[in-house]
């Protein structure tokens, strides 16, 4: 027998077949790195977004807010968790949804102190706040001239009462609720200045935006002095503005932020619109394409990001003539001949409380 000749092909059989071992092993590690690869490439935006306080429902910016959220869950490719918080968890259940999610998205000025505080934690998520102005790297605030869009529905409600008396109820005694407040009454002082206005807040913290029979005893206070229109800034509290409006005659509610003319038929004569919606989806595509820029944006008139509620639902209380003058006075602050003020007045500002202790105030010039 010739070793050798055996030898050399056990040597090139050996070979083979370690060519053949070698080239097995590049497959399956192929196929081992290439499936966390794609399951990379695959894994979930994910998003959560933090509602202040029991606010869903009631038909005020939680609502908007909703509403831009469920679009971006039908139409992105994210996952988004949503969650209600109460006054004494802002911190934990932001501090939660931090811990679980790329961006976090909360609302309203009360939450402003608990992002300031939970953001720095957390320097690679991005936070989002609406309503408030917090100044961090990983933050975006959106800050609405919301006193340009309270103007014009001021100037409705000037322009619409029989009365020369309007009415204002606000929820909380707070900086940002003066900002409405403040378009308000300017609004109804360019087209009427001789109206007489009555003011009120149910209290002097959040707690006001909650307390639907206080509400209701207030405004049916003002309706009774011969109030006729009521622009109320008060989430569920303003639903008893609505409820005294039903049991009085040719009395009027101005809204805010959502349409609920068929919850009160004849009787929300407008309403402040704002564009919560469609920030809020576009900060969640913006996030999911990786375009997200921390910073401090400030929507107004100009941008198409407040205005006020004109449906099918209340163009019936509304004349051409009252809608003519309002837009003329949209044109006029967008082009900067007309300036808000963002404070009411200052004889507008003195207060006398009434014996129930909200604050009332009568303005007559």
């Amino acid at each position: 027998m010739n070793y050798l000749n055996v030898l050399k092909n056990a040597s090139f059989l050996v070979f083979g077949l370690l060519l053949i071992y070698i080239s097995g092993c590049d497959r399956v590690q192929d196929m081992i790195v290439s499936e966390p690869q794609d399951a990379m490439e695959a894994a979930p935006i994910r998003v959560s977004v933090v509602y202040p306080g029991d606010c869903l429902g009631d038909s005020s910016y939680c609502d908007v807010l909703y509403n831009g959220v469920q679009k971006a869950k039908a139409e992105l490719s994210v996952e988004i968790t949503e969650m209600e918080s109460n006054f004494e968890t802002w911190d934990m259940q932001l501090q939660a949804a931090a811990g679980n999610s790329g961006l976090v998205i909360t609302s309203g000025y009360q939450m402003a102190d608990p992002v300031s505080r939970v953001a720095p934690e957390f320097p690679d998520v991005m936070f989002v706040i609406f309503d408030a102005a917090v100044d961090l790297p990983n933050v975006v605030s959106f800050t609405r001239r919301v006193n340009e869009g309270t103007f014009l529905v001021g100037a409705i409600a000037g322009l619409k009462s029989k009365t020369g008396k309007v009415g204002y109820l606000g929820g909380a005694d707070v900086p940002l609720l003066h900002e409405f407040e403040a378009g308000y009454l300017a609004g109804v002082k360019a087209v009427n200045p001789n109206a007489e206005i009555v003011r009120a807040y149910v209290a002097d913290d959040q707690h006001g935006f909650y307390d639907p029979a206080k509400g209701q005893e207030i405004a049916s206070a003002q309706y009774d002095s011969g109030v006729d229109v009521i622009y109320t800034m008060a989430d569920q509290s303003g639903f008893g503005a609505v409820e005294a409006a039903k049991l009085a005659d040719d009395r009027y509610v101005i809204w805010n932020y959502i349409d609920i003319t068929d919850v009160a038929p004849g009787i929300i004569l407008t309403g402040l619109r704002v564009g919560i919606d469609e920030s809020a989806y576009k900060i969640i595509q913006e996030f999911a394409a990786g375009n997200l820029m921390a910073g401090v944006q400030s929507l107004g008139l100009a941008e198409d990001n407040v205005g006020y509620l004109l449906t099918d639902g209340n163009r019936d209380l509304i004349s051409d003539d009252i809608l003519a003058k309002v837009e003329a006075l949209k044109a006029s602050i967008i082009a900067g001949e007309i300036t808000v003020p963002t404070v009411p007045e200052t004889e507008i500002q003195a207060t006398a409380s009434d014996d129930e202790g909200a604050e009332i105030s009568p303005v007559v010039p």
